[in-house]
């Protein structure tokens, strides 16, 4: 769909004979440890992410600013087609934060089409995770996404923006005693494709920092994920997948460990994640495994050697992502965007496991259980 029609549609006006309903309140007895993945949709150096439609992974690209260690260019992966915004204040604040805001305005129409798929009139949060370090610059990028919403049909369901405080989506869209509305847009956005972030020390294990060095390239993204937080009432859906709580699990860092440890430890990992039954179809192998950083040295051959014994039909080559591939590397964006990934390359009865292997001393694991296969499974059952 062109951006035109996009726009055109998203700026609709209500008929005065058909008066908007007050939105409803927000709530704060959603049930934590479940949410509801709808939708989702990224903008990565290779082009736009969406259900079905992922771009094949970019060559990345000579900086002509950025050199090496060793004085050579570095190879990174911007993305080149963005929105021209003209923000002088925000970007004599935060240079960074200028880029973000670009990157975040070049999504927001596709992303406000995603509320389509949920029921008329309802309301929803904009979650936004991006490293903004001035307080002004990040209000003032709060105060774009709410200019961005407001003269659009979707402006009078639209709750409350904030900035998100935890990277894991259970707790990140947790709500406090002011509650939340019920449908959630979670932003994640960030930009290492410059001198501050690829110099930065919490970056030295894991970006390529000369032409010879190891790691991933620098990288930048921005990806949009619609959640639903649920209700102890509303628990079956048609469509979409179920997040449960993900794990976590620290241990020893991954340089000084052998192979057999860390291939055992991620066995009994997505064992706990995914528990083996007798009955293959009420639990059977994920379609696809969606990681951040395959690329990091030892990661491919530790999440092979556990796929491989955990589901002997899986073939990490062929149906392993690597969001690596995609982006390189993009700071804060790619825990938004494993989630994306991941409901864009499985089928509406598809399910996925996540896993984030980035981290020298822990593992994160979630799973992506099909709503339409759990449906399809119990029709088959009573027939």
């Amino acid at each position: 769909m062109k951006r035109a029609s996009i726009f055109d549609r998203l700026h609709q006006r209500h008929s005065v004979s058909d008066p908007l309903e007050e939105p409803s309140v927000a709530r704060c007895d959603y049930v934590s440890g479940r949410l509801r993945i709808i939708d989702g949709l990224a903008l990565t150096a290779g082009g736009f992410i969406r259900s079905g439609d992922i771009p094949e992974p970019p060559t990345p690209e000579l900086s002509s600013t950025l050199y090496g260690s060793d004085g050579c260019r570095l190879l990174m992966h911007p993305v080149s087609a963005t929105t021209s915004v003209n923000e002088p204040q925000l970007g004599r604040l935060d240079a960074k934060a200028l880029r973000l805001n670009q990157l975040v305005q070049t999504v927001m129409a596709e992303a406000l089409m995603m509320l389509e798929a949920v029921p008329k009139e309802s309301t929803f949060d904009i979650l936004l995770s991006a490293p903004v370090r001035s307080p002004e610059a990040a209000s003032l990028i709060q105060d774009r996404l709410w200019g961005a919403v407001a003269d659009t049909q979707y402006g009078a369901y639209l709750g409350e923006i904030r900035l998100a405080e935890q990277e894991d989506p259970h707790a990140a869209l947790a709500v406090g005693e002011q509650g939340g509305m019920p449908y959630v847009l979670w932003i994640g956005v960030d930009s290492l494709v410059n001198e501050g972030d690829i110099a930065s020390m919490q970056y030295r294990d894991i970006l390529v920092r000369s032409s010879r060095g190891g790691g991933l390239y620098p990288g930048e993204a921005v990806a949009v994920l619609l959640v639903q937080r649920l209700t102890a009432e509303a628990f079956e859906f048609d469509s979409g997948w179920r997040l449960d709580a993900g794990i976590r699990r620290e241990h020893a860092p991954r340089a000084g460990r052998r192979d057999y440890d860390k291939r055992l430890a991620l066995v009994q990992l997505l064992g706990d994640l995914w528990p083996a039954t007798q009955d293959d179809a009420s639990s059977p192998a994920p379609s696809r495994l969606v990681v951040d950083a395959i690329g990091m040295p030892g990661r491919g051959v530790e999440l092979g050697g556990a796929v491989i014994e955990r589901w002997p039909g899986i073939d990490t080559i062929d149906d392993a992502l690597g969001v690596d591939a995609l982006v390189g590397w993009s700071g804060e964006a790619t825990q938004v965007l494993l989630f994306v990934l991941a409901a864009a390359a499985i089928e509406p009865e598809g399910h996925a496991v996540v896993l984030a292997l980035h981290a020298e001393s822990h593992t994160q694991a979630w799973a992506l259980r099909s709503y339409a296969a759990e449906v399809a499974r119990r029709v088959e059952d009573h027939s």
